[in-house]
């Protein structure tokens, strides 16, 4: 059925352009326009007609594709396209467009409205009637209705009013998309070389590992992210994140584990979340400047989905008695701690709580003239000049090139008031061990090893490599390896 409105609502519109067509949405509901945004960061779990998000001002912006959204022309977005930003009921959407338009003020018999008995399936609420041309009227309270579309999480201010206080995230790659979890929500990183067939049939499931005598199903993160992984699992950068239900684990495969980074609460922006079913997976989106967006995901909220709690439920089932035994077994073997495992020609660890954030060794380091050869430089951390040293010439473990090393990483120990950059050759992974699997080192082992090393190395720690073999990884003491900094620098500027 099609109605004319009466003379007394005369709205004015702004219009846009799409393949040549034109459409207008109501001027009061458009915030701003602005060119389309270089960087968008893809979102996960989002519906085709949804390009990802961009950072306007502090605030996360959600962007639509209207083409897509309106299934509109087959030609190329043009290269000057504009974001139309609009903001109704609390909800701020952009919408991608050709081109904008004009101001439209039409009189009354020149709008007419579309009847529909469903609906929230049309967008497009009616037409006006300006000379020869018909101007197609977005309906922005379908559009903000419609299933998925992303809506702000919490006021726009709530980030900015949590207390200020630095925590650390583990950055990993799905796809294209740059995600994290808080270091807390991870039990542990492992290598994704010993994944076995999965006797149970689920489509996400990629199989299962035996991680200390239990059972843990994997889970394609990207499948469940609906995107497409860049990795396969015998990927050598492709690793598992386990994570902990309480009564289960469940691991995540992801192409690879990029860096330990940190952040303040005050950094992080809220998230538009996608509808009921995903508003708990975002913690919120941060803006590492030129290393990009990450979208901080919330383990438990991860955890919550129904595909992943009815494969791990099956699992629990299927291979109870061993699980029991497992946690049983845990807790008779005290508290389990965490260690970054990371090699510099051999394999080193260093506790978790020393370390403050790992970053990618990408451009020069900034030389320091007269200083020991085993000092590679400076590395500028947001405005701190942190020291760098090679960990391969401190320990005399001899040199290779760069070239050689793609995955070379610093690894930033804090000590509170000082902060010490190590280049390594790569991060394996986060470990998580059992008192058991600690072990000192004897005093004969002690003198086997380079003098420059046996100072620095208290204990052993013993983990499953990536073919289920155990690998002795040496710990090594970050407020020793600062105090042989200093005696070392201090004994060259006196030579």
């Amino acid at each position: 059925m099609t109605t004319t409105q009466g003379r007394q609502a005369q709205p004015i519109y702004a219009s846009f352009l799409l393949d040549g067509e034109e459409y207008a949405v109501d001027v009061r509901h458009v915030r701003e326009v602005v060119n389309l945004p270089s960087a968008i960061t893809a979102m996960p779990l989002a519906p085709d007609f949804v390009d990802g998000v961009f950072n306007l001002r502090g605030t996360i912006i959600p962007v639509l594709d209207a083409r897509r959204l309106l299934q509109v022309g087959r030609s190329c977005r043009p290269a000057d396209a504009k974001v139309m930003v609009i903001e109704l009921h609390g909800v701020c959407l952009g919408l991608i467009v050709d081109d904008t338009g004009r101001v439209l003020r039409p009189r009354g018999e020149e709008q007419v409205v579309f009847g529909y008995e469903d609906a929230s399936q049309r967008l497009v609420a009616g037409v006006l009637r300006i000379g020869a041309s018909l101007v197609r009227v977005l309906d922005l309270q379908r559009v903000i209705a419609l299933e998925n579309v992303p809506h702000p999480q919490g006021g726009a201010g709530a980030a900015r009013r949590a207390a200020a206080q630095r925590r650390r995230c583990i950055v990993f790659r799905v796809g294209a998309m740059r995600l994290a979890f808080a270091i807390g929500g991870i039990r542990e990183i492992v290598l994704a070389g010993g994944i076995e067939p999965s006797p149970v049939q689920e489509a996400l499931c990629e199989g299962v590992m035996q991680i200390r005598g239990q059972v843990v199903p994997v889970v394609r993160f990207a499948a469940l992210l609906g995107v497409d992984a860049q990795a396969g699992a015998g990927d050598p950068d492709t690793r598992v994140i386990v994570l902990d239900l309480g009564t289960a684990q469940v691991g995540l495969l992801v192409d690879a584990v990029e860096s330990i980074e940190a952040y303040v609460d005050d950094a992080l922006m809220p998230v538009p979340v996608l509808g009921r079913r995903t508003a708990g997976m975002f913690a919120g989106c941060i803006d590492f400047g030129e290393r990009g967006h990450v979208f901080l995901l919330h383990a438990q909220g991860v955890l919550d989905n129904d595909e992943l709690r009815r494969i791990t439920g099956n699992f629990s089932q299927l291979f109870a008695p061993a699980v029991q035994d497992a946690r049983t077994a845990a807790r008779r073997a005290g508290p389990r701690a965490a260690f970054l495992w990371f090699t510099a020609r051999e394999n080193f660890a260093i506790g978790m709580q020393q370390i403050r954030e790992i970053v990618a060794c990408d451009g020069e380091l900034i030389a320091m003239p007269g200083a020991p050869d085993f000092v590679a430089g400076m590395s500028n951390l947001r405005g701190q000049l942190v020291t760098v040293i090679d960990v391969r010439k401190f320990y005399s473990l001899g040199s290779e090139g760069s070239a050689a090393l793609p995955e070379r990483r610093i690894v930033v120990l804090d000590s509170g008031d000082t902060l010490l950059g190590l280049l390594v050759d790569a991060v394996e992974s986060i470990v998580r061990v059992e008192t058991a699997d600690r072990i000192p080192v004897p005093g004969l082992l002690r003198q086997a090893m380079p003098a420059a090393v046996r100072d620095d190395v208290l204990e052993v720690i013993r983990h499953a490599g990536a073919d289920g073999r155990p690998v002795h990884v040496q710990v090594l003491n970050g407020t020793r390896i600062l105090e042989s900094v200093a005696r070392r620098e201090a004994g060259t500027a006196d030579a």
